[in-house]
């Protein structure tokens, strides 16, 4: 799912939970780690759709790292510069088809000239044809990619052009987390002394090398970035926040990606020990296991497909049911607002 749907998935299944005492009261939202309070907190709803978020760190084309000031201006930028690329790929081809229908323009119009109703047109036409390629070349590159021959060429190269830009955005993101959580590393080492912010390095790290829709979406990934918001949130002094930003979590991967055709991992370690067993020579029935293990998915209908037709339809009704949901639930049971 968009980033926009899962904003508001979010904060709808925070609002839900802090509203329904049945669901409130299940062990998964109440016990010694987390709790989430009846009554919906407007800082609790901004944690939710931040948590909502976050579990698409991985990802550089992900809505929170368009956010983030540092990987969301480069992503800008190269975005631009893709664009600019591509329009004069499109405009050079453009203007090379152009050049060689006048180029040809005698032979093109001699052709023309035998056709019944277009002969006496056949000049018009030649000269209308090379401006309507280059036109399309600038205007609609939908279009322009299926024209024959040279829409193939163009999405050829095209495909390069994308590719290295999201070869750069990662890279990009890449030095952003991994930079951030050393700078974060020295600082602890030099003024905190505490062994807790390691642990927010380390995830830090894992954000910018595991492949997306790995750690982040497995329960690991879920165990580990409560735990590091619970450190987070308790030493400001609002630890209930915890339960808001679980809540936003999981809502992102258990209530929203396991309906998408990819599905989402039930674990990921298994399948990195495996990979790194395997490339240290161990081959046996035990990495077998683990590899398996790793890649066993959690999936429920229909298996959308994001960005598609019918993907961005389940979205829209799916959260208008949410949001139903919410409203005659906070009629029922007198639900209440509050700022903290």
């Amino acid at each position: 799912m968009n980033g926009r749907s899962h904003q508001k998935i979010a904060m709808l299944s925070y609002a839900i939970v802090a509203t329904v005492p049945i669901i409130n009261s299940m062990a998964i939202f109440n016990n010694r780690y987390i709790h989430v309070p009846m009554g919906i907190s407007l800082i609790g709803l901004g944690t939710a759709c931040l948590s909502g978020l976050l579990v698409d760190a991985d990802s550089q084309n992900s809505k929170i790292n368009h956010m983030n000031p540092l990987t969301g201006t480069t992503n800008k930028v190269t975005h631009d510069i893709e664009k600019l690329l591509k329009l004069l790929l499109r405009l050079l081809l453009g203007v090379g088809l152009c050049a060689l229908i006048i180029w040809n323009s005698k032979t093109i119009i001699a052709q023309l000239s035998r056709i019944k109703f277009i002969g006496e047109y056949a000049k018009i036409c030649t000269y209308f044809m090379s401006f309507i390629f280059l036109l399309i070349g600038i205007t609609n590159e939908r279009i322009y990619k299926n024209i024959p021959v040279i829409g193939f060429v163009y999405k050829k190269l095209s495909n390069i052009i994308s590719k290295g830009s999201n070869n750069f955005k990662r890279t990009t993101m890449f030095l952003t987390y991994i930079g951030s959580s050393l700078i974060l590393a020295l600082y602890n080492v030099t003024n905190l002394n505490d062994s807790s912010i390691y642990l927010i390095c380390i995830l830090l790290i894992c954000i910018a090398i595991f492949p997306h829709r790995t750690f982040l979406h497995s329960i690991e990934g879920v165990i580990v970035f409560t735990i590091s918001a619970s450190y987070v949130f308790n030493k400001l002094g609002y630890g209930y926040l915890t339960g808001c930003f679980f809540v936003g979590y999981i809502s992102h991967i258990y209530w929203a990606d396991i309906f998408t055709k990819e599905g989402v991992p039930i674990l990921s370690t298994p399948r990195f020990i495996a990979e790194f067993l395997k490339k240290i020579g161990i081959h046996n029935k035990f990495v077998y296991i683990l590899e398996k293990t790793g890649k066993l998915k959690l999936k429920l209908p229909p298996h959308i497909t994001t960005g598609s037709d019918a993907g961005n339809l389940f979205e829209v009704i799916y959260i208008i049911i949410l949001f139903i949901v919410f409203v005659v639930s906070f009629n029922v049971y007198g639900g209440n607002f509050k700022v903290i």
